[in-house]
């Protein structure tokens, strides 16, 4: 893909000042608590059977074809829309990239580097929040064909320490109709007050208390539900949630840009207090064009078989598969996930009726991702630009 850059200089975000935010609110607005009287979730079926090849373990990740730049016309109009976008909502960088039939692609970036002031130089990683849970939904599944794990069965079965999910099946857990609790807002205050503090899985799960219904029951989006996902990844394979990442992932699909915030050589982002409590629910960091590769492999194939690809979009009646979220853009639906942590906010989006993906990171604030895709002032909007080029 193309790269558009600004003037060379080093980008560094930082983010001083958390958002204020409510629990769960790295979930997209809406994604509330319901009680029990209020909805009710199916049993989890038994897993169907996913067929594997003979000495095949799980369908394993192959790279999707490269994509090929955008003209030159199409690059510099969604460059200046981007432009326009970034000082419309007030941001201090904003990079967007897209595909169109998984062939063409672009990515570009606008903005300046932090407190240093300076323009930005290439697509640099950002934080991707919560899209950090398309990656552990993915190793999960691929777990899932491997026969290693199923659906159906208990977290305890694999857990048996993890109480507070006592009764939830793992697909209770990935939807997040389990009952556990976030743990946003019981850790605030101390991942504020020790922002140099390491976090341990079972010191986060200590902290959120009992569990807010009975599996199944209601729907309360969760952030600790993906750090119980991450220690069922590390019981199950015996190696730790990073390696898993960049063995299954990262390396067969040459995302040279994405690894975990607590990695040595990751670019700082946000503290390491939040970076291990939040951990495997919303510590990656990728860039535009990465995160691009990430959506057109795992929503075209690449990356888990028909069959339990169709099993994670299978989305409840509260917009949510196994780590994907059902999305509204304008008048448009699609799919992928969204995030937002520490000054981050982020959109994964599959528009597959549209053939087009597009990813959005911003920072410094919370702002309306669909609303700044469709929102045009003073020239085509970002997805207008996109469809035009699908619709050739």
């Amino acid at each position: 893909m193309r790269r558009l850059t600004g003037a060379a200089a080093a980008f560094v975000v930082v983010v001083a000042v958390s958002l204020a935010l409510a629990p769960g609110t790295i979930a997209p607005a809406g994604a509330v608590a319901s009680s029990p009287a209020q909805r009710s979730v199916e049993p989890e079926p038994s897993d169907p059977p996913y067929p594997r090849s003979p000495g095949v373990i799980g369908s394993g990740t192959t790279r999707p074809p490269a994509l090929s730049d955008v003209t030159e016309e199409d690059a510099a109009a969604l460059q200046a829309a981007i432009d326009r976008a970034r000082a419309t909502f007030g941001l201090a960088t904003l990079t967007v990239g897209l595909s169109v039939d998984g062939e063409l692609g672009w990515s570009g970036v606008a903005g300046t580097a932090g407190a240093a002031g300076g323009p930005l130089r290439g697509v640099y990683p950002f934080a991707v929040a919560s899209v950090t849970k398309t990656f552990t939904a993915a190793i999960i599944l691929q777990l899932v064909e491997e026969g290693r794990i199923r659906l159906g069965s208990p977290i305890t079965d694999y857990l048996p320490d993890v109480t507070v999910a006592d009764g939830a099946t793992v697909a209770q857990v990935m939807q997040h109709v389990s009952g556990v609790p976030d743990l946003l807002a019981p850790m605030r205050t101390a991942m504020n007050a020790n922002p140099d503090r390491i976090w341990s899985a079972p010191e986060v799960l200590a902290a959120v208390g009992p569990s807010h219904f009975v599996p199944g029951t209601g729907f309360e989006y969760s952030n600790t539900n993906y750090v119980i996902l991450g220690m069922l990844i590390e019981r199950v394979t015996g190696h730790r949630y990073v390696d898993e990442l960049r063995d299954r992932i990262i390396g067969p699909l040459g995302l040279s840009a994405t690894s975990f915030a607590l990695e040595p050589g990751a670019p700082y982002l946000f503290n390491a207090s939040w970076a291990s409590a939040f951990w495997t629910s919303a510590s990656v960091y990728a860039s535009a064009e990465d995160l691009v590769r990430w959506a057109d492999a795992l929503y075209g194939g690449f990356v888990l078989r028909p069959q339990i690809l169709q099993r994670m979009l299978d989305f409840t009646p509260d917009g949510w598969g196994l780590g994907a979220e059902r999305l509204h853009v304008g008048e448009l639906t699609g799919y992928g996930h969204s995030g937002l942590l520490r000054g981050y906010s982020t959109l994964m989006l599959r528009l597959a009726g549209e053939r087009v993906t597009l990813v959005v990171m911003g920072t410094t604030r919370q702002f309306d991702v669909p609303e700044l895709l469709t929102r045009s002032a003073g020239g085509p909007s970002i997805l207008d630009l996109a469809l035009e080029i699908a619709a050739r």
